[in-house]
């Protein structure tokens, strides 16, 4: 399953930054930092978000944006931190990070959190029943590095380690023993459970922006090996897979397009680490793990356009399935439809970043998101 926790990381960004720049009280442009002795902004800020898995939340922000040379092609650097409670009791503490090296010879990314996060289940598969939600309630620790190297030109390959321990795993309260769905479909991980594995990076990054692209292609591979040997409850391997086209149609008009596959081989495969449908990324609309199984393949297509001044509009689609083995989740049976549409505000022109908000509708659900950079 994605990691919830991380993507609250962007999530609280987007109404410091919204005000800033529609209010003036601060001129990101000034400040740019791809001028020379003009290389860091630091903003420390409380937010407040909405999301269909957190509800109302509210937290603090801190955002770095550096750069480690004064070439400024290189694309920007950042770290980025939050705390965050919601009103479901969640609690987040996480970091994300991406820093490009000199040349862009080496690229280390980061995600690290830990949290208390009730979350909801509704059984694993690609047709699990809207009355079969079940809360539960995890204690975890996650931390994921990458460190890629620059091969050839926009080609990068690199290494990976994963580390995730659900320390605490609460479910079935109020149900007599073995009524749980979770003990009904003998779900793994649902006394805890430790992973930890290695993994191996191919990319091909020739997209012209990392935060909004309008051209260019990306392409990333992930193969994670999980085992016993490196402290893992469970012995499994995942497959990673993210293919990015975007195409610049007219002025300040983008047609992007994205597929993504998520395999998991493997006997038992955690409930935390289960493919699922549903995020503020892909197929929104859905509330993150609405379903949920050891694969996943989803595709979603995105027209964007300026409106006036700061402001842009976005139109996106997307179909999606999740199922046990590969056959059934690239099968075309059964697919969770998804769209929906969002606006856009730059607050920061030079650099390309936006905030978005948009209203995703999904099989018979909907969610509403904002964040900062675009969804891919």
């Amino acid at each position: 399953m994605a990691n919830h926790f991380i993507r609250c990381l962007l999530l609280l960004s987007c109404f410091w930054l919204a005000s800033s720049a529609a209010f003036g009280q601060v001129n990101l442009q000034k400040d740019s930092i791809t001028k020379t002795g003009k290389q860091r902004k630091i903003f420390v800020f409380p937010a407040v978000i909405y999301s269909p898995e957190t509800t109302l939340a509210f937290g603090a922000v801190g955002n770095y944006y550096f750069k480690l040379s004064h070439d400024s092609t290189i694309r920007t650097s950042f770290v980025q931190g939050l705390g965050l409670y919601s009103f479901r009791n969640q609690a987040v503490l996480a970091i994300e990070s991406s820093i490009f090296f000199p040349g862009e010879r080496y690229i280390l990314k980061t995600h690290a959190s830990i949290s208390h996060y009730p979350d909801r289940f509704w059984g694993v598969g690609n047709d699990s029943k809207d009355q079969d939600l079940e809360p539960y309630s995890i204690g975890q620790f996650y931390i994921y590095p990458q460190l890629l190297r620059k091969v050839y030109r926009n080609f990068f390959a690199g290494i990976a380690y994963e580390v995730q321990n659900v320390f605490t795993f609460e479910y079935g309260e109020g149900k007599p023993a073995g009524i749980s769905i979770f003990d009904l479909q003998n779900v793994a991980g649902r006394k805890g459970s430790v992973v930890s594995g290695v993994g191996l990076v191919a990319q091909w990054d020739g997209r012209d922006n990392a935060f909004s692209s309008s051209k260019g292609f990306y392409f990333s591979y992930t193969f994670s090996d999980f085992s016993p040997n490196l402290g893992s409850s469970y012995a499994y391997t995942n497959h990673f897979v993210d293919i990015r086209k975007y195409f610049t149609v007219g002025r300040n008009q983008v047609l992007a397009f994205q597929s993504i596959l998520n395999f998991n081989n493997g006997e038992n495969v955690p409930i935390r680490s289960l493919a699922n449908i549903g995020s503020s990324s892909m197929l929104r609309g859905y509330y993150d793990g609405r379903y949920t199984d050891r694969n996943l393949f989803g595709v979603q297509a995105e027209y964007r356009f300026h409106l006036t001044g700061r402001f842009g509009m976005v139109l996106f689609s997307a179909i999606g399935r999740v199922g046990f083995d590969a056959s059934q989740a690239l099968s075309f049976k059964q697919m969770k439809p998804s769209f929906g549409t969002g606006l856009r505000i730059a607050i920061d022109k030079k650099e390309k970043l936006n905030v978005r908000f948009d209203f995703g509708i999904g099989q018979n659900s909907n969610g509403f998101y904002f964040n900062v950079i675009e969804a891919f």
